[in-house]
């Protein structure tokens, strides 16, 4: 591949200073606007992932069980 077929780097550190946004480190995908950051999982997620392993151990035991 030449150096003129080469695709460009799109990606594009935070726009605006840190003390600014309050984020330590963003980073902004020129073409599409998707702001990429450091973050937590929120605490419902949390549950449904949760409540979803302990139903899908239920389920497992009580239906697949040769009983």
């Amino acid at each position: 591949m030449s150096p003129d077929q080469r695709p460009a780097d799109r990606t594009m550190s935070g726009t605006q200073p840190a003390e600014i946004t309050g984020e330590s480190h963003i980073h902004l995908y020129e073409p599409s606007g998707i702001r990429e950051r450091s973050g937590h999982i929120p605490t419902w997620l949390t549950l449904v992932i949760f409540a979803l392993i302990v139903w899908g151990l239920y389920y497992g035991i009580r239906y697949w069980n040769s009983y």
